[in-house]
């Protein structure tokens, strides 16, 4: 029980900040934004994370939380649910790259915790990083300008 109600408690704190950052930014862009609709689907995608964690420590498979969480979304927000119009309208005020902007902040800070063990790991691991980080980079790139070009946007 207390490991539930310690990534509660992280989901909450994150969730916080998520909807913090979407307010700002929605609120500079001079956009409106529905405080209590905001709130309400971001508890809706706590509770999500809360199921598929549960989900993940009843399942012995080694699957991540992450696909859990992927997977009952999915489930909950197709056309045939009976809960999908619901959900949709209020997770609608919250966008997926402010929740990614987090999620990268928290790895980041957790990734810092661990200077230690990184720095065992020898310096192939940055080259190793540089390329990926590269291949990522260029890959993107190539294939917005293949979707681009057949859009004849560019």
């Amino acid at each position: 029980m207390t490991k539930t109600l310690n990534q509660l408690k992280a989901l909450v704190l994150c969730g916080a900040v998520v909807l913090v950052t979407q307010w700002v930014n929605l609120m500079r862009g001079g956009v409106s934004f529905e405080v209590g609709k905001a709130c309400i689907g971001m508890l809706c995608i706590i509770a999500i994370c809360v199921v598929a964690l549960k989900i993940k420590g009843l399942i012995p498979w080694k699957i991540p939380a992450f696909a859990w969480a992927s997977l009952l979304s999915l489930l909950l927000t197709t056309p045939w649910s009976p809960v999908a119009d619901i959900l949709l309208d209020m997770t609608a005020q919250i966008s997926s790259g402010q929740i990614g902007t987090v999620i990268l902040a928290v790895a980041g800070i957790s990734i810092g915790t661990k200077l230690d063990d990184i720095k065992r790991l020898s310096w192939k691991m940055i080259l190793v990083a540089v390329v990926v980080f590269c291949g990522t980079f260029f890959g993107s790139a190539l294939i917005a300008q293949a979707i681009l070009s057949l859009q004849g946007i560019i």
